[in-house]
């Protein structure tokens, strides 16, 4: 979709707009496209909108993705959101552009805050957007619909994180469980990466196909029974939350301290949960090791 087209709509700058519901990978597919065709552009960029945006740090972010060294010291208090969408619109306004524009909840937000802010110039430029709104998609550009996988991709994407491949036979006494448990996730991959990573942790054990059973209850009537996408998701993410151990969980509820699409780093982090005291001393170990080890446990 953003490379068809005759040599005069080729030249004219498209909008793609991937819709579908949380948790069906939109933001992954258009990274990836993102990856694969960001060589073919002279200026690139990667920004999350989410419910509620900061419109000044999502115009800073796209400066210094453009270019670095001329907004590395860009300072966000001396700058007006009609400045910074100026100073964009000004600098696209040559070049060939391929932008990501991830997770938009609000048609006004796209019509008045990001839209207007790019070059519709004739260098063949692209955006991609996300959303799970259809009337964001339907205003934003041509629509992409990302649907659910099919059964046997379920089972691809749900045997390959458990067994690291795809093509494994299934023990015959955990055919019967697995499929209702991918039937409860309903092609959902990250419903179906989130359950088959705890069940991954789980394998080799005496009781294997008890806690499957046991998984499979938990998981109530999953992604088929509401309408609601958000509680669907949150009703197969708590599964793999409350098997978690509880200091685990102390460090997981420690990231609501942090706003949404912050960019957390890695090190800051565990010198944060060292020094709420999340950690237990280790004779052969340093503090910061043992929270590093816990962090990829998490992880």
């Amino acid at each position: 979709m953003l490379t068809e087209g005759d040599e005069v709509s080729k030249k004219q700058l498209k909008v793609v707009s991937i819709v579908g519901s949380g948790g069906l990978g939109k933001t992954t597919l258009a990274n990836a496209v993102y990856l694969k065709l960001k060589g073919e552009f002279n200026c690139v960029a990667f920004v999350s909108v989410s419910l509620n945006p900061n419109m000044k740090m999502i115009y800073i972010s796209l400066l210094r993705q453009f270019d670095k060294h001329t907004y590395k010291d860009i300072n966000e208090a001396s700058w007006s959101e009609e400045e910074l969408r100026r100073e964009i619109k000004t600098f696209l306004g040559h070049k060939r552009y391929l932008i990501v524009i991830d997770d938009i909840w609000d048609k006004s937000v796209w019509e008045d805050n990001i839209k207007c802010a790019f070059s519709n110039n004739e260098y063949g430029s692209r955006v991609i957007t996300t959303t799970r709104v259809l009337n964001v998609a339907q205003e934003a550009g041509c629509l992409y619909r990302l649907q659910p996988l099919s059964v046997v991709d379920s089972k691809k994407l749900f045997y390959q994180r458990i067994y690291g491949t795809e093509n494994k036979t299934t023990p015959a006494q955990l055919v019967e469980v697995s499929e209702n448990i991918l039937k409860r996730c309903g092609g959902v991959p990250l419903a179906i990466l989130t359950i088959a990573s705890l069940l991954s942790s789980k394998m080799g054990r005496t009781h294997t196909h008890e806690y499957w059973c046991k998984v499979h209850k938990s998981m109530g009537s999953g992604l088929d029974d509401s309408h609601d996408d958000v509680k669907k998701m949150r009703r197969i993410l708590s599964v793999s939350y409350y098997d978690l151990p509880p200091h685990l969980k102390t460090c997981l509820l420690h990231l609501s301290v942090y706003p949404e699409d912050y960019e957390i780093k890695t090190k800051e982090l565990i010198w944060k949960w060292v020094g709420e005291g999340f950690v237990e001393e280790n004779s052969e170990k340093t503090l910061y090791e043992v929270r590093r080890g816990l962090l990829g446990r998490a992880h």
